[in-house]
Parts: C-alpha cells; structure tokens; sequence
C-alpha cells in the first residue's frame, strides 16, 4: 500500500511517517507545506513531496499514485476547511481506496460526562473545533459520493516531539511557578501517547467495517490534570509541586488577562517595530522575556476551566470496529517523553557550545 500522509511535518503527521516507516506499513509518501519542516522525517529514506492543501496541482500531484491518505494538516479555519475539501476531492478523483482524516474531541464541545460517538456536534466558537467539524461534514458528504473516509477523533496526544503538551508544560514545571492547582485540577486529563494513535491510524486503513465512521481514540487511563502535572514533573526528576488554592490561581490569572491582551496586540500590530527593540535595547529584551515567562507559567482563566472539566471519551467504538486497544501506560509514555527532552536539551546545549 502506498500512503501520502499529509501535515508530515508535524507532530502526529511525522510521527506516522516515522513509524509507519520504521514498522514496514506500506510504502509512506511525506507530504509538506514547506521544504524547510523535513527536518525530522528527512532521516529516513522516505519520498517527500509539496503539499500545500491549499494548491490544487500540488494535492494532485501527491495523491497520484496512492492507495491511502492520512490527512493530519490543518491550520487556520479557512486552511482546515478548504485544505481538507481539495484533499478529499483529489482522493475521490484518483480512486484513493482509504482516507484517514484526523479530526479531534473538540468536536463535542464543553461536554461534561462520559462522551461517545453518538454525542452531537457542540459548536462553541472555538476557531479549531468548528473547523474540524466543517471538515468532518465535508468528509461525511465526500463518503457519500463513494470515497471511503474513516474519521478519528482523538484526545490529548502526547509524546516525543509534541510541543503543546510535552516541551510547553515542561517549560512550565521547570520555571517553578507552575504547581497543582487545588479546587481546579481535579477535571479529566484524556491523555493518549502518540504510538497508541498511529495504531489506530494503521487500523483503521485495513479495517473493512470503518469506512463511514467516526471513532475515538483514547488513552487507557483515567488520570486528572493534577495528576498529569505531577506525573510529568516526576519523570523529569524535579521537586515536588505544591498545591495553589483556588483563590490564588484565579487571582494571578485574572491579573495577567491585560498582559495577555497587549501582548496579543502588539504581536499582531507593531511586530516589526517590537523585533526592532528586542535586538537592539538589552533592557527591552530583558523586559519582554521576563513578561512573556510570567505569561507562560501563569494558565489562564480558559485553561483553569479545561482542568476542571470532568468529561471522559469513550473508546468502545474503536475497539469494537478496529479491534483498537491502547497499549502505552501513562507511566511509560511520560518516560519516553521525559526521555527525548533529556536527548533534546543535551543536543541544544552541545549545539550553543560548539557554534
């Protein structure tokens, strides 16, 4: 089987063209936006290719020729919607026999309880949510003309090379204001490690009852927020994290909102003038890295809100249909994320030395 993976320079797309490769499933084609992202998955011997989902010629010209694609690019809404549309029209029109199309939990919403596939759409004007929910309806209206579209929607993915939830939370529990955060941790942390994903990815390419589904993917744990931060800061050797009460932390979050705000202002309206200063002035660049740390190490009000969240994702669909069946404990994979922090910090330090 041949296999165009788009978004390969990501997270979850390299690390389905790194293991599907480095399992022998198929024959991978990586697809890009940018030469500049093969870094990672340009250490294996792999066909890389163009593939802004936004370019007609060069989605065709990455579709031609393949069985299967696995579709984890997205971007803005117009990115994720369009982008998913001319994927799917390009694998409708060459006769692909499988696509896989990585959707996401958010789909449903600010859902509290146990959740499964059955639970409607819940906009809730989250840029990225609703987006994925136009694209799963496109994807829906695609497997109605004949493409057979498979739709995963997994929880937290976590693992080596996963920035969001593995090196920011890192930054956060190394800068030492980070801690467990009574009355607001407590929530669901539905956290699965990247290989259980490409598993299910794998299968769902092979499965015969898939097509026209929508699954999700979960980890094989029930943990809280306060659980996953203390899990974390166990597996990078750091000093115990003490409890925050409740007052504490929406105090400091709400007293941080007009930072966020101006930082997002200025970001957005005077960032050439903001490098300028930050180059040039040693107090300005002291100034902004001390305020963009405190920003970083303090969760916002919408963040204190998703860890208090208590809402589980069901995975007895995928089980059922796939035969899925997660395998990596939260122990294990907080060590081998742990792990490839350790191999990356060394690598950066060695790097700044011998420069």
């Amino acid at each position: 089987m041949k296999i165009l993976v788009t978004g390969a320079g990501g997270f979850i797309g390299g690390s389905v063209v790194e293991l599907f490769h480095l399992n022998g499933i198929g024959n991978v084609r990586a697809g890009l936006r940018r030469w500049s992202s093969a870094a990672r998955i340009g250490r294996f011997p792999v066909e890389i290719v163009l593939c802004d989902i936004l370019e007609e010629n060069q989605v065709d010209a990455a579709v031609m020729g393949v069985d299967a694609v696995v579709h984890c690019a997205y971007g803005s809404a117009d990115v994720t919607i369009k982008g998913t549309e001319t994927m799917l029209a390009s694998s409708l029109k060459h006769g692909v026999k499988r696509f896989v199309h990585l959707s996401t939990i958010d789909v449903y919403g600010h859902r509290e309880g146990e959740i499964d596939e059955t639970s409607p759409f819940q906009e809730n004007k989250s840029e990225y949510g609703d987006s994925k929910i136009q694209a799963e309806r496109l994807c829906q209206q695609y497997y109605s003309k004949g493409l057979p579209v498979v739709i995963l929607r997994p929880t937290i993915v976590y693992g080596p090379f996963c920035n969001l939830w593995i090196v920011k939370f890192a930054e956060r529990l190394q800068s030492g204001s980070w801690g467990l955060f009574e009355g607001f941790g407590e929530g669901t942390c539905n956290l699965v490690y990247i290989n259980d994903l490409v598993e299910a990815i794998h299968l769902s390419l092979d499965s015969k009852s898939a097509p026209g589904e929508a699954l999700n993917i979960n980890g094989s744990e029930e943990i809280t927020w306060n659980g996953y931060f203390r899990s974390l800061n166990d597996s990078l050797g750091l000093p115990d994290l003490k409890l925050i009460s409740p007052q504490k932390s929406k105090a400091r979050s709400v007293m941080k909102m007009p930072l966020r705000f101006l930082a997002r202002y200025a970001r957005n309206h005077f960032q050439d003038f903001i490098t300028r200063i930050y180059r040039d002035v040693p107090f300005a660049k002291w100034l902004m890295k001390t305020t963009e740390q405190s920003i970083k190490t303090t969760p916002s009000l919408d963040e204190l809100h998703q860890y208090s969240r208590k809402a589980t994702y069901s995975i007895a669909k995928a089980k059922s249909i796939l035969g899925y069946e997660p395998r990596f404990t939260l122990d294990e994979g907080m060590r081998l994320s742990a792990g490839w922090l350790s191999h990356e910090s060394g690598r950066r330090i060695e790097s700044e030395l011998t420069d």
